[in-house]
């Protein structure tokens, strides 16, 4: 039985999917690995319930713990190759590569600073301003006057433009790095840069330049643009900062290398190396093909998923969403192959096109070979079921096939043309 809102145990993906069939197999005592779906069943049933592609995104948001899962980590580093060799031109103005030699203008002023993945806390983009290593290092490079000045435009461009907007929410601030719970605090701070230079300045209003600044993304951030003078420093800063860290402290920061596995970050970050430019549905829809094209050429594609499915769901579930959630439970229903099928509104949280594939399925692979019985509200799902009950108020009040009851013009025709509440 499939319900409106399944109950998903806490555990694996899985775990919940093969939960009735392991349940089964504990009950008649049957161990190993006998009586269990392989993994081409397991993914065959996840692509017709269409949970392939939210299996897959888990997969590639999955981050890898240093020294394990090496057989993977040398093939995600081919894939990577494979990607940029073969795609690497045609998505040059759709993904910002990770490239030493080029100033990155979808990434923070700090990320382009550090350009690797922070291995200590002190060195995340948001703690840098209070790393007094780092902050020397700015010192050194001739970087934080100007930086401070960066941020002091910054804060009164948004100010200025703000100021007389009565309560602006977040939509006004995503062309600037500031957030709308700061803009009070930039506002009095914008009122003492009309006062007071930079230099004497106090350490909490350095730090809040700083700040500003380092989180400036010129290609997001449109509110000033990026001067060559300070890009050309920020490059130069960027190799200054890798031999620092390699002098003083090394392993704080892994560096973006090419050649080598960036454990911090995520499979498909890996594999990208790069970062997406834009957030269009269609562009990020067109990447994923293109790596799972990749994935099956290096035979990575079910070692990829079953890191997907191990993807921990939380307590009932509260990882997923509704309809994964009702995926989940019609994945692990149609795995057992029940004789008899019970649906109890089991896909009201999906969309018209879920709905419709999981409907197909039914009627293709179900009939003849067990009984199912569905409670549904949706009306144009019930036309090849062999018989429909329509009931009001707890009775059913006709019962025949589809074709019968449209004919009789009774209540299930009174439905489909838009009339009384009634259950089918």
């Amino acid at each position: 039985m499939v319900s409106q809102h399944p109950f998903i145990f806490e555990g694996s993906i899985k775990d919940n999917l093969l939960y009735s069939i392991n349940a089964r197999r504990e009950a008649h005592g049957v161990d190993g690995e006998q009586g269990l779906p392989s993994l081409d069943e397991i993914i065959a049933v996840v692509q017709q319930v269409g949970l392939f592609a939210d299996i897959l995104r888990f997969a590639l948001n999955s981050v890898f713990k240093e020294g394990k899962k090496e057989h993977l980590v040398k093939k995600v580093v081919r894939v990577r190759e494979a990607y940029h060799a073969g795609h690497g031109e045609s998505l040059a103005g759709t993904v910002e590569f990770f490239d030493p030699t080029r100033y990155l203008y979808y990434s923070s002023v700090a990320e382009n600073l550090i350009f690797g993945t922070p291995r200590l806390p002190e060195f995340e983009p948001d703690k840098l301003t209070g790393n007094a290593f780092f902050i020397n290092f700015l010192h050194e490079a001739g970087l934080k006057m100007l930086l401070m000045q960066t941020g002091a435009e910054l804060t009164s461009r948004t100010v200025d433009i703000l100021k007389d907007v009565p309560s602006p929410d977040a939509t006004f601030f995503e062309q600037t790095p500031i957030m709308a719970e700061e803009f009070d605090a930039y506002r009095d701070l914008a009122f003492r840069l009309g006062r007071v230079r930079l230099h004497k300045l106090s350490p909490d209003d350095e730090r809040l330049l700083l700040t500003l600044a380092l989180r400036f993304t010129p290609g997001i951030h449109s509110i000033v643009t990026l001067s060559p003078i300070l890009e050309g420093l920020l490059l130069s800063g960027r190799a200054m900062f890798a031999d620092r860290v390699a002098t003083d402290m090394p392993g704080a920061v892994t560096f973006f290398r090419r050649e080598d596995y960036l454990y911090p970050m995520t499979v498909m970050d890996n594999i990208l190396f790069g970062r997406v430019r834009t957030t269009s549905p269609k562009v990020l829809d067109q990447i994923q093909k293109t790596i799972v094209s990749l994935l099956i050429e290096e035979d990575m594609l079910e070692r990829i998923l079953e890191i997907g499915l191990d993807f921990q769901v939380g307590s009932s579930g509260d990882r997923l969403s509704g309809g994964q959630r009702q995926k989940v439970a019609l994945a692990r229903a149609f795995l057992k192959e029940p004789p008899i099928l019970i649906l109890d509104e089991a896909t009201a949280a999906l969309d018209n096109a879920s709905q419709t594939r999981i409907q197909n399925l039914l009627e293709n692979k179900w009939r003849g070979s067990s009984t199912v019985i569905a409670v549904v509200h949706r009306l144009d799902t019930i036309t090849n079921y062999d018989k429909v009950a329509v009931m009001k108020a707890g009775r059913i009040v006709e019962a025949g096939g589809y074709a019968e009851l449209m004919g009789k013009k009774g209540m299930l025709y009174e439905l489909v043309h838009g009339s009384a509440p009634a259950r089918a």
